[in-house]
């Protein structure tokens, strides 16, 4: 009654992108984050200052640079919604670095180091030390990181296109709406990114404390 069948594959191939988009980037995120927060490389301005520019750069300009990319080396995902989870999440993963890093840097340094003492190799510290030591701010990370790939407009318009049925996400939807003066109503479409929105934000509090009155009853 309220959503056309483009809306409502706008909406799931939002939620798709997003998603996969997730998972793509997590790993490498939060190595990067953990990796920046910890070393004392020479290397560490660059690589920060290179994972800082999507977040700086307008999103077109990304765009422009990641289909340069895929023209020259003949990949077959541009103009598919692949194409969708690779701007989205180059544009977005700035934010969960960030985050990961913070909550890092936060943590008391000696952990790390008395666990090494007692024979604790750097996966197994960061699987049983940092990780559980640090979740808030991976948490944090991931529900901002698939909050930004969820509304990434300007890469995804350049590098996937706005196709209806096939490319088009929730941005892109509420964008054909606006050119065409005799569209159908945008609200629903905006209704829906808000909710979605304001519920992984929810969801996100509700883990922390959770978690929060779990330490105390374990302690």
């Amino acid at each position: 009654m309220f959503f056309s069948s483009n809306d409502l594959h706008a909406i799931r191939l939002s939620l798709q992108v997003s998603a996969v988009a997730t998972v793509v980037f997590l790993i490498p995120g939060v190595f990067l984050g953990t990796w920046l927060a910890r070393t004392r490389s020479s290397w560490r301005v660059v690589v920060q200052g290179l994972v800082t520019v999507p977040l700086v750069l307008p999103p077109v300009v990304t765009g422009l640079c990641l289909l340069y990319v895929l023209v020259e080396i003949d990949s077959p995902i541009r103009f598919t919604w692949w194409a969708a989870v690779l701007a989205s999440g180059t544009v977005a993963i700035p934010l969960l670095v960030r985050n990961v890093r913070a909550g890092v840097e936060a943590m008391d340094p000696r952990l790390p180091i008395v666990a090494a003492t007692l024979g604790a190799s750097r996966f197994r510290s960061f699987f049983t030390i940092t990780l559980p030591v640090c979740w808030k701010g991976i948490v944090g990370g991931i529900v901002l990181f698939w909050a930004r790939a969820m509304g990434e407009f300007g890469a995804v318009m350049v590098v996937a296109t706005n196709t209806p049925g096939s490319t088009q996400t929730i941005p892109l939807a509420i964008y054909s709406k606006l050119e065409s003066p005799k569209s159908p109503t945008i609200w629903p479409l905006v209704v829906v990114s808000l909710l979605i929105s304001v519920l992984a934000i929810i969801f996100s509090e509700w883990l922390i404390q959770k978690r929060r009155r779990l330490g105390r009853t374990v302690s």
